[in-house]
């Protein structure tokens, strides 16, 4: 008994699309993951229309789509990622977390205060 491999087509949804990840937000929900992804856009026109250009501008946030997934497929994913965040660290160096750069700015801060008008 010899087991077959079966014909597999690929083919893209109707509404495929491309997303610019902006962010996501979720959390674990009975026996799934529920995760929504967004993408983010500054709205520059207000600053760019002001004096010197001095109003903040505006970010807008997209909800682009709801993603609701098994744990298995969320393990395969997670290793999958890691796998490529480590690939691309190793031919491009270290990606600081949000919480090192929050840090750095912290310091550089702390720095600033720190410094005299003569240092």
């Amino acid at each position: 008994m010899s087991s077959k491999t079966p014909e597999i087509e690929v083919r893209e949804h109707a509404n495929f699309r491309t997303i610019n990840v902006g962010g996501v937000y979720g959390m674990p929900l009975g026996m799934h993951f529920e995760v929504i992804v967004y993408s983010e856009q500054f709205e520059v026109g207000e600053a760019l229309a002001s004096p010197n250009m001095i109003a903040p501008p505006k970010v807008n946030r997209t909800i682009e789509c709801r993603l609701i997934i098994d744990p298995f497929q969320a393990k395969s994913i997670v290793q999958w990622l890691t796998a490529q965040v480590n690939a691309f660290e190793r031919q491009f160096g270290h990606i600081p977390s949000a919480e090192e750069i929050q840090q750095q700015n912290l310091e550089q801060e702390k720095e600033k205060q720190n410094k005299g008008v003569y240092q």
